[in-house]
Parts: C-alpha cells; structure tokens; sequence
C-alpha cells in the first residue's frame, strides 16, 4: 500500500499546536429546547449551502416538512440527520436547531458552512506498501511524485472527479469520476475510472514472509492498465448494493516472470482479467471518517476471469467484515471488528492473491511482514479514551474562512489482535502463514481538519519484535 502525502497534511500539522487561536461551539449542535409529546413539522428551512444543490442535502433528512411525530421520535431523527449530513463530508459544521409553538408546530433550522472542495496539490508519495516500511530505510529515491487534482462536490451534486499524473519511481496517469446519483429518486449511481501505470521495481514473491524485490533501474518492469465501471444502488438510508465490472492488462518483463513463474501462472508475462464484483453494504456508523458508536457489516463477492482474455485466471472469493462501535460513558469506546476471506481454488496466481500485509488487512505489530494466502480470518479489537474530546478551534490567521474551523481530538487506546492466513501454495516462502498472529499494545488517535485521522501506536507481535507505527485511518 502506498501513502500519500498532500498539501492538507502540512497544513494540518499546524493545529497540532493550537495557539492563536480562540475556542468555539462544537461543529455540530442541537437547540437543547422542551420537545413535546407530537410534534409536527410545520417547515423545515436550510441555510448556508451556495455549491450543494438542494436535493442532496434533503436526501439526507430524516424527517419532512408535514411529518407528524412523537417527541422522543422526532429527537432521534434529528440525531440521524446530523449524522447523515456528517458522513457525506460536504460540510465543516452542522447546526440544527428548532422551536416550537403551543400546539407542537415546529420549524427546524439546518445551518450548514460548506467545505472547500477543490483541491489541486502536488504528489509526494512513498512507493511501500505502508510508512513504516520505508522508514526503515528512509530512501528518498523511493518516491512519486506528481500532481493531483481532487474536485469534490463537482456541480454540487456531491460528485467526486479525480485527475492524477505521477512521475518518479512509479509512473501513473488516471482519470477518476463518481457520480452518486443518476436517478431522480436518488437511489442509483455510478463511478468510472481508468488508469495507466509502470514501474522499474516489482515485489515478485515473498522469503519468510517478507516481500522480495526485482529492481532495474534502466527500464520499466511492469505495466499496467485497468479500468472499472461501478453501478450502485442505496436504498433509504444505509443499505447499498454495488456491481462492478474490472478490466485490467499486466504487462511484465521476462526476468520477473522467471525468477516467479507462479506471478501470473505458467510463467506468463502478460495477462488480462475480466472480473465481476457484487457488494452488499450496511452502514449504521455515527461518523464514518472516525465512528465511536454504530456498527458497519460489509459482504463481497468476487469473480476474477471468464475464459475470454489471454491468460485469465479463474478464481471466485467471498470477503466480509462487521466493525461494532460502542460508547461506554463520556470519555470510553469499545470497538470490535471480525473480517475473513474464503476463497474458491486452492492455487492462484501470485499477482491475484492476498492474505495479509496490504492495507488495513493485517495484525498490528505485523506492519513488516506480508502474509499471502488464499483465506484468512482477522479479528481487532481497541478500547479508547477521549484524552480530549471533539473541539472546535477558529484559527484567524488562515486565510479563507472555510478553513478557519478546525476540529480536532485526541483519544488514547489500548488494543489486541488475532488473524490467521492459510497458505496452501507456498507455505515454505511464508513461515508464519497457517498459523495464529497475535499483536497488542497501545496507542494515540488524533483526528482533525477535513477528516483527517493520524494514528501512533506502539505494537507488539508474538516474536517479541515492537516498535512504533505510523498509520493514517481509524484502526477499525
């Protein structure tokens, strides 16, 4: 997995140290008035949004104007709203507030201040699957770098375009567009995107457990290119249910494919694979950038080839995962996560399989090595402390006003993790696959402007081996 790091990050490192600047309200409030025991919404007015059109901010609202509800109804409601307009990340602060009258006739103000959403910046970006791998050797020639151009809220219609050119290390050119909403209902959408890509270095295979490398510096490697048409379809509020369909072209040089002859089968240097992919989502998290309370299950079903490309495999798998987020009082969280693959076939490709070592799909401690295999089972689990809890700050000195407001927090955690990788392919090369992993240790979460999450922790695997990690998402 490769990290990027853009301009906000720099920019973010500054609220770390929040003088100068003066404390305001939370971004999200709710008048504390009497409710009583019906309410009927009489009017609904929206304020504050000049990008955002209309219907993607009332496609959001739990509640409508002539809605006759009970109090304590109506409370809840309010509560989903916020969280819903939160998790389309369209907006710094959201404030809700309501009256009443005598009879229960209500009218609710939604006071909305819009993000920035363009963001053109330049790339620099680490070539390692994550951080931590890198800063081991901390080799500066181990970068891309380039430009990125991220538009979000395209047409105010909450769509995301996406347009990147990369040199250095790894070359890529890529051209992303989502449209969530092509219907008028707003139930269906759509994402496209194709990229080019090569690269002078190849992980080719693993030695115990860790990644081995093919580097020539004088031409490319690998080449690839992939493109992928996305249907989706959310109905109400949290269910979604996704279909894709993947094109993707590996062209590898001679070397690679004989020092592995497994890394796209029979040693091939160039394939090509149809694949298919059915996503069911449900989605009750509080805030999905960072959630402290809900619950999220996600179920995936995978088909990689159907005979007509050169050299395709033929590999179906199954992956799920369901992440539980518990507030226990003001200032504690649980948080559990279970996630598994199954797969199909007991041998694939090298290239088209992955157990752990990518991503978030590891067990901390874990971070150096790589773990192939065709199923595997990871369960996390974390309980955190808000060493201080969501703040507003308004820092005067920026100079446009949608980047004034600043929230952060800080919460301390403690965490243990279990996985296991069954590897029927290459257990020799992979010693600590088919077999149980477990880390622990503890950690510090710091959450900030435009969502943003850094997370240090400090782990410890079953070898005995610990250190320190750097990751940028919530650890669950």
């Amino acid at each position: 997995m490769r990290y990027s790091f853009s301009i906000l990050f720099l920019i973010s490192a500054l609220y770390l140290l929040p003088f100068s600047v003066s404390a305001i309200g939370g971004g999200l409030e709710t008048t504390p008035a009497a409710v009583p025991d019906t309410v009927i919404v009489d009017d609904i007015i929206i304020t504050g949004y000049k990008v955002t059109k209309l219907p993607i901010i009332t496609r959001e609202l739990y509640f409508h104007e002539n809605d006759t509800l009970p109090g304590f109804v109506f409370l809840k409601a309010v509560e989903r709203t916020k969280e819903n307009l939160q998790n389309t990340t369209l907006f710094n602060e959201i404030s809700i507030q309501y009256t009443h009258d005598e009879h229960g006739r209500t009218t609710v103000l939604i006071d909305l201040e819009e993000r920035w959403y363009v963001f053109p910046f330049p790339i620099f970006e680490l070539v390692d699957r994550n951080f931590n791998e890198w800063w081991r050797t901390k080799d500066l020639e181990r970068i891309n770098y380039g430009f990125l151009l991220n538009w979000n809220n395209f047409r105010g219609r909450n769509e995301s375009l996406r347009f990147l050119v990369r040199w250095g290390y790894t070359r890529r050119v890529g051209l992303y567009y989502n449209i969530p909403y092509i219907n008028k209902n707003q139930e269906e959408g759509l994402s496209l995107g194709i990229t080019y890509s090569r690269s002078r270095e190849v992980p080719y295979n693993v030695n115990e457990s860790k990644l081995v490398f093919y580097n020539n510096p004088n031409k490319f490697v690998r080449e690839e290119i992939n493109t992928f048409l996305m249907y989706t379809h959310r109905k109400g509020f949290y269910n979604s249910n996704i279909f894709s369909v993947e094109y993707r072209q590996n062209n590898l040089s001679d070397t690679v494919a004989k020092l592995n002859p497994d890394f796209l089968g029979d040693g091939a240097n160039n394939q090509q694979v149809l694949s298919f992919a059915w996503t069911f989502r449900r989605d009750r998290r509080n805030f999905k950038i960072y959630p402290l309370k809900g619950y999220l299950f996600q179920f995936e079903a995978v088909k990689h080839g159907i005979g007509l490309m050169s050299n395709e495999p033929n590999l179906l798998y199954f992956t799920s995962y369901f992440k539980y987020f518990k507030p226990l009082n003001e200032r504690f969280y649980a948080a559990a996560m279970v996630q598994g693959k199954l797969s199909g076939r007991s041998f694939a490709p090298y290239f088209n399989q992955r157990g752990f070592g990518y991503k978030d799909e590891l067990v901390r401690g874990y971070e150096y090595y790589v773990v192939p295999g065709q199923n595997y089972i990871l369960g996390r689990s974390t309980l955190k402390f808000a060493l201080l809890p969501t703040r507003n700050v308004r820092a005067n000195f920026v100079p446009l006003e949608k980047f004034r407001n600043i929230p952060f927090a800080f919460y301390l955690n403690v965490f243990g993790d279990a996985g296991y990788v069954r590897d029927r392919q290459w257990p020799e090369l992979n010693p600590i696959g088919n077999e149980w992993e477990f880390g622990y240790g503890v950690g510090i979460d710091y959450v900030t402007y435009y969502s943003l999450v850094f997370r240090l922790e400090y782990s410890f695997n079953k070898f005995g081996e610990n250190g320190f990690f750097l990751h940028f998402t919530a650890p669950i």
